[in-house]
Formats: C-alpha cells, sequence, structure tokens
C-alpha cells in the first residue's frame, strides 16, 4: 500500500461552464458543497484515467499525477482541502472520481483549517501548521516509506514546507509539471537533524505551543540577541506576541520524538574490529547500526553496567561479542568491542579496582579521539 498525500486544488471544477466564476459564492448558489461537488463531477466523470488527452485536458490535476503515479486498489489518498466551499467541494469530487475508478481505494478528504487566500497571517499561523499536524498524523500512522507527497494541485505556497518535511521525515515528493505530463520526483535528501542545536529551545517551544503566543519581551529574554536571527524561521510574530510557525512546530514535533544515535567509535574500538569479526558469525558493524537507530533495541541488548554512565551491549543470548558504550546527547560513543575472555577479564579487573570507575574522566585520554562510523546493517 501506498499513501499518497495530496494537496488538492480547484482545477477539478475547469470544465464547468463560464460564467460565472467559480469561487465559493457560486458553490452556496448551488445549494451548497455536496450539491456542487455533484455538478463538478458530471463535468468530468465521462473521462477515464487511462486517456492520455484527457488526464492533460479534461481531468484536474490531482487525478493526473496520481495516474502518473499509478495509483491503485489498496492504496490511500488523502485529498487536503482549503477550508473554503470552492476547495471542498472540489475535492469531495475528485474523491467522488477516485471511488469509482479505482476498485478498493482508501479515499479520504481532509479539511485544513486556516487554509485559504484571504488572509495570509491566518494562513500561516494556522493553515500551514494544521497541514503539517494531518500530514506528520499520517506518516506516524503509516510510516514514511509508504508515504509519498503529491503538491501538484492546491496551494503553490504550500510546496516549500511540503519538500521540508519531506526531507526530515524522509518522504519522497512527486509532483506534475505545470502543463506538461512529465512527474517530477523530489527524493527525500539524507539531511540530519540538528538536534543538539535545537534542544536547548524545546521548553520554549513547547510553552508556546501550550500557552498559544508569549509576549515578545519573555521571547527576547529567552532567546540571545545574537541567536535571534538563527532561529528567526520557528517563529511568528503577530503584533506584540511570540507564536511558533509551521516550522517551528515541525521542528517540536521533532525534537520530542525518540532520536537514532549517530556511533563514534574510539581508536581502541576499531582496533578491536579486526579481532571480533574473526570470530564466527559476528558482525559488529551491523549490530551498532541496528542499535544506534533504534532505542528499543539498544535497551534490550543491555547487558551490564561499568560505571559512570558506560554499559555492556550484549548482541544476544549465545554471543561471544560484547561491547562497553556509553550515551551522549545524540552520540553513541563506543569504547571497546571485545569478545567474551578479554570481557570477563576486564569485569574483574573492574570489580576489584577503582580504575574501571575513572575510564571516563582521567583514562578518556586513552580512547579517544572517537571517530564517527557511517555504517549500514551489511557488512
Amino acid at each position: 500500500m501506498t499513501v499518497y498525500l495530496c494537496t488538492c486544488g480547484t482545477s477539478a471544477a475547469k470544465n464547468l461552464p463560464k460564467p460565472p466564476p467559480f469561487n465559493a459564492a457560486w458553490v452556496e448558489n448551488q445549494g451548497g458543497i455536496k450539491a456542487a461537488a455533484r455538478l463538478i463531477f458530471e463535468s468530468f466523470e465521462r473521462y477515464r484515467m487511462n486517456d492520455e488527452d484527457a488526464l492533460t485536458r479534461q481531468l484536474s490535476a490531482e487525478i493526473h499525477s496520481l495516474a502518473r503515479m499509478q495509483v491503485g486498489a489498496g492504496d490511500r489518498v488523502v485529498l487536503l482541502s482549503s477550508e473554503t466551499g470552492d476547495g471542498q467541494a472540489c475535492a469531495l469530487a475528485v474523491k467522488t472520481y477516485l471511488e469509482r475508478e479505482i476498485p478498493d481505494i482508501d479515499c479520504v478528504m481532509q479539511v485544513v483549517d486556516g487554509l485559504q487566500v484571504r488572509d495570509a497571517q491566518r494562513f500561516r499561523t494556522q493553515g500551514v501548521v494544521n497541514f503539517v499536524k494531518l500530514a506528520l498524523r499520517e506518516i506516524e500512522g503509516h510510516g514514511a516509506a509508504q508515504c509519498v507527497f503529491n503538491p501538484t494541485g492546491g496551494f503553490k505556497s504550500l510546496v516549500a514546507y511540503t519538500v521540508l518535511l519531506g526531507m526530515i521525515k524522509g518522504v519522497e515528493a512527486r509532483y506534475i509539471f505545470e502543463q506538461s505530463s512529465e512527474l517530477i520526483a523530489l527524493p527525500s535528501f539524507p539531511v540530519e537533524f540538528a538536534r543538539e542545536r535545537l534542544a536547548p529551545l524545546q521548553l520554549l517551544i513547547e510553552q508556546i505551543e501550550r500557552e498559544s503566543f508569549i509576549d515578545r519581551a519573555e521571547w527576547e529574554r529567552s532567546i540571545p540577541f545574537e541567536d535571534r536571527r538563527t532561529y528567526a524561521s520557528l517563529f511568528e510574530q503577530v503584533d506584540n506576541a511570540i507564536t511558533l510557525s509551521p516550522v517551528g512546530f515541525l521542528v517540536l514535533e521533532e525534537l520530542r520524538q525518540p532520536s537514532a544515535l549517530a556511533p563514534f567509535l574510539s581508536r581502541k574500538a576499531i582496533d578491536d574490529l579486526t579481532k571480533v569479526r574473526a570470530i564466527e558469525g559476528c558482525k559488529p558493524l551491523a549490530f551498532l547500526a541496528r542499535v544506534a537507530k533504534d532505542r528499543p533495541q539498544l535497551e534490550s541488548a543491555r547487558h551490564e553496567a561499568f560505571g559512570l554512565g558506560l554499559f555492556w551491549l550484549k548482541p544476544g543470548s549465545h554471543t561471544r561479542d560484547r561491547y562497553l558504550v556509553s550515551v551522549e546527547g545524540w552520540r553513541l560513543l563506543v569504547w571497546r568491542i571485545v569478545d567474551h575472555d578479554e570481557y570477563d577479564d576486564m569485569l574483574e579487573r573492574h570489580r576489584k579496582t577503582e580504575q574501571g570507575r575513572r575510564i571516563m574522566d582521567d583514562r578518556r585520554s586513552v580512547y579517544e579521539p572517537f571517530f564517527r562510523m557511517d555504517i549500514h546493517e551489511t557488512e
């Protein structure tokens, strides 16, 4: 199953006779959203998705792009509509068409409060934030690998936020370029979220989310003058109040998620690799990759404490390799990688002396520097 997250515009109404102009007033004159959606659907219901000319000329941007992406039975399509009557009527017409054309499709329409064109401030402070919330709910519910952004229809000003959200969450975006039939893919770019730089702002951002806004004076007391430009994209100013921007909300959601750790190997651990790899069945880099990106697996492999934040990892019940590690912020520091015999010897010496307890302070220089390892699950 693929989940298509589609911003939805008003191109579904392009076959309606003109004049009058198509807008929210027209929708009201037809008797409301459902009645207007029926008329819009009837204006293109005779066209089929496998008709090339119909795709480019008669069917809406959302249907055109979904056809190019080969949407099919069992897929989920989320039509993210503006709060306006004309936007909702078009989204409902597209939903009706897709459910008729594709058996067993799961198509839903979500109205995004604040998405409209008359109030730019409300669009930024409410519309885009609610768009991000709805998108995150789908991504978290189905997994990033199952989701695709389709920003072909709807507000072009949402495209930048869609791409940013896709980069941070690892979701690809695809759209149809202008009037062509070419599908453009924007793969999720491998950016690294600057958690350590942003984490000190978490309490402030949570306060603003909880209270809706804070006074500008309080915001200025919380953020040093020299840092305000750096973090400006996280906030919006409304009169003398500071609220969260869509980027700020997205950053907060990311800060609340359990983070993957970046593995760093000490120079001693790097020397250990050759010996441990010689042990049958031992794949130290694959093991470290798994526990670094999954906190529950890290906790499950935790074997024995070693003092002052260090602890041993054991891959399984019948394994001979052991890993002495610590977690410092976003880093998983790997101090030693040893076989079972050396592990027993280190534990015995640790029990007899206090030397092991001082490993992180006066003996740290023996292990430094730590080298970041871009490791994967294959060796």
